[in-house]
């Protein structure tokens, strides 16, 4: 199983409760059901009040690095890379094991 964490932080001007980050969200959640590649997925907004945390966190889990590798590539994949990318910006890692 990898493992892979990505964080967002909004740009300037940008929440949790603007127009745009909602549907990232709403596009994020979506996710799972489009791509069958992902086999574990957790997603939302950070809850921990601190200016030093992330503003959303995504905890997803795919069987091989071929599998994360392809999901990188699927189009649905990059359709929600689309709508973060002008609203955040992003750190990720991966995990192995």
């Amino acid at each position: 199983m990898i493992t892979h964490v990505v964080l967002l932080k909004f740009k300037p001007g940008v929440s949790a409760d603007s127009a745009a980050a909602r549907e990232a969200h709403a596009a994020m959640c979506a996710l799972p059901a489009k791509v069958p590649l992902i086999k574990a997925w957790k997603c939302g907004f950070n809850t921990t009040p601190d200016v030093s945390g992330w503003d959303y966190v995504l905890v997803s889990g795919f069987d091989s690095r071929e599998a994360l590798e392809a999901y990188f590539d699927h189009p649905d994949h990059l359709k929600v890379v689309a709508l973060w990318e002008p609203i955040s910006d992003l750190a990720f890692g991966d995990l192995d094991g």
